[in-house]
């Protein structure tokens, strides 16, 4: 639907306070204090002007989800979310031998490296089948630039994996993949159009795919760089839709922020029975051939999520002091590892270790870190230390963005996975913060929401934008009702309805205050990291908060949610659709959210992103140089 935008400016002034952040230290020199100078903090940022922000809420479309009554049940199936039925022309792979399933990961940390990967053959299914021995076998894959005769030859390697079942019940689900093969095409050509052709199981170079690489650094022609958005994708009608929408836009990398194929619906015996004992890995398979249009064409930046977890059926331990994985005594993770090596892999394919988080450069001007909140994040795990070591290599005149992906959102107003990351943001907020993250991707939530700036519940010119971009199409079907949203079957607030184990959020905080949240979430938790936090009032709709949390004698009253959308949510929908994220300079960006029913003639959510100089402290720089803050500017439609 066409709408009329208010253009809005944002300007922002500096306060003379700042924020000392007491637990958590965050810099790289020798000295343990500097990091409380005022010259190594943030001043804290107010935004200007009675207009400064809008906010813009889409409740459910019945015919989204096919009826009014679906708009207020979760449990009554939204229209088209059926996955295709296996062996359906869509999702059906060939078995002679030709390759399939073909995709691109990238670009690697270097900025010109791809990885390319593609099956040949069928899986082996049934309660005898063992793991063959591949390390002897290779694989090529050939790659010319447009306009060029000459084919250049790269070898890789052929690996397999089996998903065997510790259940007894499940035994005959055994499942051995397909060959799976990697080949790195190193050192490419930056903003350049490649043709590629891979090998069939005889070893013959098939097929003829076209992708173009991105700018790398140091590239005068960086700008505009497209970056597509998408999570939760599945393989309904939907996800075809997201897909075939999302290749309209042509973006030059997509960015997949996680729960790819939803195999872990169907029971390990069959393609069909949405049981949930074990994991049908032959629905990993059609996913791979639906999404191959895109995926052959575009690289993709993947994301490790819970549907991506697989633990049913097997000996999978994880917890806060799991700092490896390991087959076959522990192996969660094990078909996205196989699948979807990180970038930056070069050998033992399908290693889950380390397939577990990564960072990689896009055109040469992006750094984007890729987290993991389902394995332990805390200080001291391998995780937070690799991670500080990425945020404080950052060079933000080298890459003056920068982005940071996991999957579960810790900022939405969704009735479903509401504040189940209070634990993980209480370690890494401030770190998102004084580093000066951009962006924060996220998906979990199957449905949209932009927030603006902001930092701890608050609006905040400093603080990253979060997007939960979870609406792809899974067969789950989109999440329909905000937390602060009238149920018209108890005439109370969703949020009224929000508990754990029976157990309401102010009952949680004051009994078990870390036990708010889903098992495979608080699974890698430190021992009593909070999981329940309250917010100001600062709704658009007079800051009523429900339901409140008085403890504190005298102190001004925090809710778990407020009465209407808070302040810090700029729009939300939930429906499916995809974003277009382009970056026009170094520090002008545009964002457009486009609605699978609505089509792409129109973006529903479009926003100018400029980053000022007004925030003092952008980690990574010198304390004398570019220091960046951020403003945002509604654009017309």
């Amino acid at each position: 639907m066409a709408r009329s935008y208010l253009a809005l400016a944002l300007s922002a002034l500096a306060l003379t306070a700042t924020i000392a952040h007491a637990n958590v230290q965050l810099h790289a020199s020798g000295d343990d204090d500097a990091w409380l100078r005022p010259d190594f903090r943030r001043n804290m940022i107010v935004e200007a002007g009675a207009a400064a922000f809008t906010h813009e809420t889409v409740h459910c479309d019945p015919n989204a989800v096919g009826s009014v009554a679906g708009c207020f049940d979760q449990s009554i199936p939204a229209v088209g979310n059926v996955d295709f039925v296996f062996g359906a022309p869509q999702v059906a792979y060939p078995t002679d031998g030709a390759p399939w399933g073909v995709h691109l990961t990238g670009p690697y940390p270097d900025g010109r490296t791809y990885l390319v990967s593609w099956y040949t053959g069928a899986p082996t299914i049934g309660a005898t089948v063992t793991k063959p021995d591949t390390s002897s076998m290779k694989t090529t894959a050939a790659v010319r630039k447009a306009g060029s005769n000459g084919w250049t030859k790269h070898s890789g390697s052929v690996i397999t994996y089996l998903r065997a079942y510790s259940d007894p019940a499940l035994v005959n689900g055994t499942y051995l993949s397909a060959h799976i093969h990697h080949v790195v095409l190193p050192r490419l050509d930056p903003n350049t159009f490649y043709y590629y052709q891979v090998a069939d199981a005889s070893g013959k170079l098939m097929g003829e795919w076209r992708f173009k690489t991105l700018p790398a650094t140091g590239s005068k022609t960086t700008y505009p760089l497209r970056i597509g958005l998408i999570a939760d994708v599945g393989q309904t009608v939907n996800s075809s839709d997201t897909r075939d929408h999302l290749m309209a836009h042509k973006p030059q990398v997509v960015i997949m922020v996680g729960d790819n194929s939803y195999a872990d619906n169907y029971g390990a015996l069959s393609t069909e029975d949405r049981n949930g004992k074990g994991t049908n890995q032959q629905r990993w398979d059609t996913y791979q051939q639906l999404w191959q249009p895109l995926y052959a064409t575009v690289p993709v930046l993947n994301c490790a999520a819970n549907h991506e977890l697989e633990t049913t059926g097997i000996p999978a331990v994880v917890n806060y002091t799991t700092t490896s994985f390991s087959y076959p005594a522990n192996f969660p993770f094990q078909s996205y590892s196989a699948r979807f090596p990180v970038p930056g892999t070069t050998s033992n394919f399908g290693d889950i270790t380390q397939n577990l988080y990564y960072s990689t450069v896009i055109g040469g001007k992006v750094k984007l870190i890729t987290m993991n909140n389902y394995v332990p994040f805390h200080k001291g795990t391998p995780q937070y230390d690799w991670a500080m070591k990425e945020f404080a290599s950052v060079d933000r005149k080298k890459n003056p963005w920068l982005f940071v992906q996991f999957h579960a959102p810790p900022y939405h107003t969704y009735y479903v996975h509401y504040k189940e990351m209070d634990c993980f943001m209480s370690i890494w907020e401030d770190v998102f913060y004084e580093y000066g993250v951009d962006l924060v991707l996220n998906g979990h939530v199957h449905a949209y929401e932009r927030t603006h700036p902001m930092y701890k519940y608050q609006p905040d010119t400093c603080g990253p934008i979060y997007i939960t971009i979870g609406d792809g199409g899974n067969v789950e079907g989109p999440y329909r009702n905000f937390v602060d949203e009238i149920n018209p079957k108890t005439n109370k607030t969703y949020c009224e309805a929000l508990n754990y184990g029976g157990v309401n959020p102010v009952s949680m905080a004051a009994s078990n205050p870390s036990g708010w949240g889903p098992g495979y979430q608080r699974q890698a938790h430190a021992p009593n990291c909070p999981t329940v936090t309250f917010q100001p009032a600062t709704s658009v709709n007079n800051g009523i908060l429900v339901p409140s949390n008085m403890t504190a004698a005298g102190a001004a009253p925090m809710g778990f949610c407020q009465n209407s959308q808070p302040t810090w949510s700029a729009y939300r929908d939930p429906s499916f659709g995809h974003a277009i994220l382009e970056l026009q300079s170094d520090t002008v960006a545009h964002f457009s959210w486009y609605k699978n029913l609505e089509g792409n003639a129109v973006a529903m959510d479009d926003v100018v992103l400029e980053r000022l100089d007004s925030c003092a402290s952008r980690m990574g720089m010198d304390m004398g140089g570019d220091m960046m803050g951020r403003r945002m500017m509604r654009s017309s439609a």
